[in-house]
């Protein structure tokens, strides 16, 4: 006997309807002055401003791909795809994240190649579009730094953005340096120092990527306690074929089978172990199989008053 416990996809909607909106005013914003730091860039010759920009472009492209993944991952379930489209979320940000460790390296080449002859640098425009980038990135990253806690896509985009407000930073910190020392050597300095500070979250993320696909149970859950915590209702005897993993962010899946002694009721246990795992996990989708063998072959230390 198997039961699979219903799950409210209410929250879970919300969320990417919330994300799904901010996501657009953070692509204009970004697509918008990523154009005017290109031109900033070939006019000062700052290194800096055109890696930033370069990021700006990946953030761009991220959040299409992001504003797309909300889309078809939206498309009904059907029998040949019977999870729906919610992985298409976890692939792009997969490629938005292999896209970004791919934009850091090219910007660490550059750097590199030019601490050897550091080109003369405009230094005061450099500022003035240094400022306006720390704004704009300052508003994408509040706009969305709490979906980015709820869906692994928006993360992508968030780390995105808040990677470009330390680059930001960094462009400005140059362009003072320079303006008053001359010291043009700071600019590929600086460069190297945002992709060094980008390569690290970049990566932490693709690894949750991969885990996910891969099946993997979720990094908030111990399998272990998971397990104890079930035998610990009344009736449960043994827990064995558990998993557990995530179908899309915020939406986990679980599967067990559940050894209950003779004569305790399994539509009793079903909705117990179903609760438990809703209030103790927050895992609203579960498929439970009911096991039923004599009491005294399944656990003869049993010390639960269903055993006695």
């Amino acid at each position: 006997m198997s039961q699979t416990e219903r799950h409210d996809d209410h929250a879970h909607h919300d969320y990417r309807s919330q994300s799904r909106s901010r996501l657009w005013l953070v692509f204009a914003l970004t697509l918008g002055y990523m154009s005017a730091e290109v031109i900033a860039g070939l006019y000062t010759g700052s290194l800096a401003l055109l890696a930033d920009a370069g990021h700006m472009l990946s953030d761009a492209a991220g959040i299409g791909l992001a504003l797309f993944a909300f889309w078809f991952a939206a498309r009904p379930a059907t029998h040949f795809k019977s999870y729906g489209y919610h992985r298409t979320e976890i692939l792009v940000t997969l490629a938005n994240t292999i896209m970004l460790l791919g934009v850091s390296l090219f910007v660490l080449f550059a750097a590199f190649k030019r601490f050897s002859q550091p080109p003369s640098v405009d230094a005061l425009p450099m500022i003035w579009v240094a400022l306006g980038g720390i704004l704009i990135n300052f508003i994408s990253v509040r706009a969305l730094h709490n979906s980015a806690k709820e869906l692994l896509n928006t993360k992508g985009a968030y780390l995105e953005v808040l990677s470009d407000l330390f680059a930001s930073a960094g462009v400005f910190a140059a362009a003072l340096i320079m303006m008053f020392t001359k010291w043009y050597w700071v600019d590929p300095a600086i460069s190297v120092l945002i992709g060094v500070l980008i390569i690290p979250r970049s990566w932490k993320l693709l690894s949750e990527c991969v885990n996910i696909l891969m099946e993997g149970t979720p990094s908030r859950i111990d399998l272990h306690i998971v397990e104890n915590s079930i035998k610990s209702v009344d009736g449960v005897t043994d827990v064995h074929d558990l998993h557990v993993w995530t179908i899309t962010s915020g939406l986990d899946a679980m599967s067990v089978h559940v050894t209950i002694s003779e004569g305790t009721a399994s539509p009793v246990v079903l909705n117990r172990v179903g609760e438990l795992l809703r209030k103790q996990f927050n895992i609203k989708h579960s498929t439970i199989q009911i096991e039923s063998v004599p009491c005294q072959d399944a656990c003869t230390s049993c010390t639960k008053d269903t055993c006695r």
